[in-house]
């Protein structure tokens, strides 16, 4: 530890908690429960560095895997920068014996096997393949569900047993409606068919001959899904990860792990059942040291099969796995992220509810302690009567931070000015985390979609001269710039035949597919008319003439004509200079690369590999040329218009300083801003029964529904995880998801909210403020509010000051 303190680029010595963690013992399995802002990385990356440097296991014989690419992006980025300050400083020693010196200098920290656990599996079983084995080919999200509702026959299923099928998958979609179309059920079923991998299900039992009907069909169809993913030499995730672990258990260790001697995972709380296996199975067949960290309070990915319960009781599981009882639990619990006020409300908010205290590890864990200095800053908070009154007072306040002079309390409550940091500070140190990130409600019953507080916030900003980055905030779709460009597309390789009719029109697609692609042609057709400025002197009509030549064989001179075949990725980049926002704006970059990403997929598993072939005759049914549009657009194109595809704004390497960050909270896990402003309830005006799974659920959400129903079918967890009840889980996992997001803030954290959820009268009870499952209510403050008035109907906790 000395030799860490002295090293510049670190020039700290770890507290007691940390250096216990780092100093575990080798030997032994060792779980740590790290707490928020209490440094699990820096654990991570010293403890694997102190296996390098004082255990001396080489670089590439240590296994890290985290959660996200940008978490393991950060842990390979520092283990570098750390590693290397380390070796220097280690050079520099006085009397350092040559052999050591020797070894260190040819040290190569950049060797450590860092990343998710599927980029691991994948670069594993990848790199063990023989040279006559075709390449494995992982799919996209995306590209998985359309195969399933495709290739699993899911629309001849659910067409010929809608009554059984929609009555079965009712409880696992968004709002508890029954699905009435493929699509709708194919959302609701692609879970469920993947929890089959994940939770490791007795699938033979699940689809018995004694079981509902529903249950033998869906049985039937991952069935063919997974038939179909084998027999053309496909993975998605799940089986990606059945793969490693099938090799494993077969003692066929890969390559790349094969020497493995240690193995570090980070967030080990969101881990699967099958990634369990895999660890353990990892640990068995190399000999490894293991250690895990995690915090059960911040469990947030159960809707993707994440089991709290194997965290909890990971002592126990890994005595039983493994033959050796753990080391641990140890703890970290001294936050360096947030001011004591932050922390207080955080450390009140997560014991507010003693229905969540057997949820959590037993016996209880210590409190999270303050490790900054008191701010005076409290926590603060911005309710008013509706979302766009509150979208506007926001940007204000946002306004005079980020633009302005800075926010002082008018009442003087407290005394430092709220402003912008002098050294570059803007408004890329504020975000904004809600439940979701869309910017328009779903529609309902054919009306048309309300704009929800985050559609209100982009006016309001912009109305000042500020900008949101919220990417997420509006399906793909919907976005102005992508209806223009993907109408350009399908006029420029689906022109109108003879009979004035688009081959897409021809298509067996879903209505709710049709209807998108007409909206978009119809955009197309409008930019064309409008005659956007050339592009290098190139008007857009004679780009997409040219694409219209090469698919209907027409002879000319057009450079396209020059090559057999055209990735359909060539149609989008050659139209994009003629939409500028895909280059100039940062959202049109992620946006731009969700349509690259769904485009390039298609080569995994399209007919033509996502290619434009030049045809022959394209009036003929038989022709190739005809049949490569056919799958384009039944197999890039229709999948964005049914809402398949979702944008990844991980490819950014840094959020636009000069805007208003936007995320939902699951997003912002991990993450840490000066300013954070957590919507409470911004759209929480009335009591709805439609939004009460995102307040203070009546019934059991989605996915404990769908844990429960697969509960009896998989015999080690199920008993384990439904020792709570869903609807238990249910509010649990609000309780976490608030959780995280109340400790995001380094210094200010503001709650804003619609203020009759504060109203007794009004009683739209939510977690997030404070409400228990007991439906009593743990804010209660009738202390003069910022009017002077006392108003006996409002309760507010007393730590938090309104604005």
């Amino acid at each position: 530890m000395d030799l860490v303190e002295q090293t510049p680029a670190i020039a700290r010595r770890p507290n007691d908690e940390q250096q216990v963690c780092i100093r575990a013992e080798v030997a032994r399995p060792t779980m740590i429960v790290a707490g928020p802002g209490s440094g699990k990385t820096t654990v991570l990356v010293l403890r694997a560095l102190r296996h390098m440097l004082v255990d001396r296991i080489a670089p590439e014989n240590i296994v890290i895997t985290t959660f996200t690419k940008k978490a393991a992006r950060e842990i390979r980025s520092r283990l570098i920068e750390w590693g290397e300050a380390l070796v220097d400083q280690a050079l520099a020693t006085p009397g350092l014996d040559p052999e050591d010196a020797a070894t260190l200098r040819h040290l190569d920290v950049n060797r450590v096997v860092a990343g998710t656990l599927d980029s691991i599996c994948q670069e594993a079983l990848g790199s063990d393949r023989h040279a006559d084995e075709p390449p494995l080919v992982t799919l996209e999200a995306f590209a998985a569900n359309v195969l399933l509702q495709r290739r699993g026959r899911l629309g001849q299923i659910f067409n010929a047993n809608q009554a059984d099928m929609a009555a079965y998958l009712a409880p696992f979609t968004f709002d508890g409606t029954p699905p009435a179309t493929v699509g709708e059920a194919g959302r609701a079923l692609v879970p469920l068919v993947e929890r089959f991998i994940q939770d490791r299900v007795d699938v033979t039992a699940f689809g018995a001959a004694n079981q509902p009907l529903a249950q033998r069909l869906i049985a039937g169809i991952a069935a063919d899904y997974r038939t179909y993913l084998r027999d053309n030499n496909l993975l998605d995730f799940s089986s990606l990860e059945e793969a490693m672990l099938t090799r494993l258990q077969a003692r066929r260790v890969p390559t790349l792990l094969a020497g493995t001697a240690v193995v570090l995972v980070d967030e080990y709380q969101d881990t699967n059942a099958l990634q369990e296996a895999i660890y353990f199975e990892l640990v068995l067949a190399t000999g490894a040291s293991f250690t895990v960290v995690g915090d059960d309070d911040q469990s947030l990915y159960r809707f993707r099969g994440a089991t709290i319960e194997l965290f909890r009781a990971f002592v126990d599981r890994c005595h039983t796995r493994l033959g050796t009882v753990p080391q641990g639990p140890l703890y970290l619990v001294e936050n360096y992220r947030s001011t004591p006020e932050i922390v207080e409300f955080f450390n009140g908010f997560i014991r507010e509810d003693p229905n969540f205290t057997p949820a959590r590890i037993q016996p209880p864990k210590p409190v999270i302690r303050a490790n900054a200095a008191a701010s005076e800053m409290p926590v603060l908070a911005m309710f008013r009567p509706d979302a766009a009154t509150l979208a506007n007072d926001l940007s204000g306040f946002l306004s005079d931070v980020f633009r302005g002079g800075g926010y002082r309390d008018p009442n003087g409550r407290y005394p430092d000015l709220l402003r912008r940091a002098a050294d570059g500070g803007d408004l890329g140190d504020a975000v904004l985390l809600g439940f979701s990130a869309l910017e328009m409600q779903r529609p309902f019953r054919g009306n048309l979609p309300k704009p929800r507080f985050a559609h209100h916030l982009r006016n309001a900003l912009l109305g000042r001269d500020m900008a949101m980055f919220n990417p997420r905030g509006r399906s793909l779709r919907d976005i102005e710039q992508v209806e223009q460009l993907l109408g350009l597309a399908i006029l420029a390789i689906d022109p109108p035949n003879r009979q004035g009719e688009h081959l897409f029109e021809t298509m067996t697609i879903t209505n709710e597919a049709k209807f998108f692609i007409r909206r978009w042609v119809a955009a197309g057709q409008a930019l064309l008319a409008a005659e956007p400025t050339p592009v290098y002197g190139r008007p857009l009509q004679e780009e997409v003439a040219d694409w219209n030549n090469f698919v209907l064989a027409r002879p000319n001179s057009n450079p396209k004509s020059s090559s057999r075949d055209w990735p359909f990725l060539d149609v989008l980049y050659g139209l994009v200079p003629w939409v500028p926002h895909f280059e100039e704006d940062p959202e049109g970059q992620v946006y731009l690369e969700a349509l690259s990403r769904a485009a390039g997929q298609a080569s995994g598993f399209s007919a033509y590999s996502g290619k434009l072939v030049r045809p022959v005759d394209p009036n003929a049914d038989t022709d190739h040329g005809r049949r490569s549009i056919l799958a384009i657009l039944r197999d890039v194109i229709a999948p964005i218009a049914e809402n398949v595809i979702e944008v990844d704004e991980e490819i950014m390497p840094s959020v636009p300083r000069d805007r208003l960050n936007v995320m939902t909270i699951h997003q912002a896990k991990g993450l840490e801003y000066p300013l954070v402003i957590v919507d409470v309830g911004a759209d929480f005006s009335t009591d709805s029964p439609k939004n009460r799974f995102r307040r203070f659920p009546d019934t059991p959400s989605a996915t404990a529904q769908i844990e429960d129903a697969l509960a009896p079918f998989t015999a080690e967890l199920g008993p384990l995880r439904t020792a709570r009840s869903g609807l238990d889980r249910s509010f649990e996992d609000l309780i976490r998801l608030y959780y995280v997001a109340f400790s995001r803030p380094q210094r200010v954290l503001m709650l804003v909210g619609c203020e009759k959820m504060l109203r007794w009268s009004a009683t739209i009870k939510n977690v997030a403020a404070g409400w228990r499952q007991d439906q009593s209510w743990a804010w209660r403050d009738t202390s003069p509010q910022p009017t002077g008035r006392r108003n006996p109907s409002v309760v507010t906790p007393p730590s938090i000051h309104f604005v």
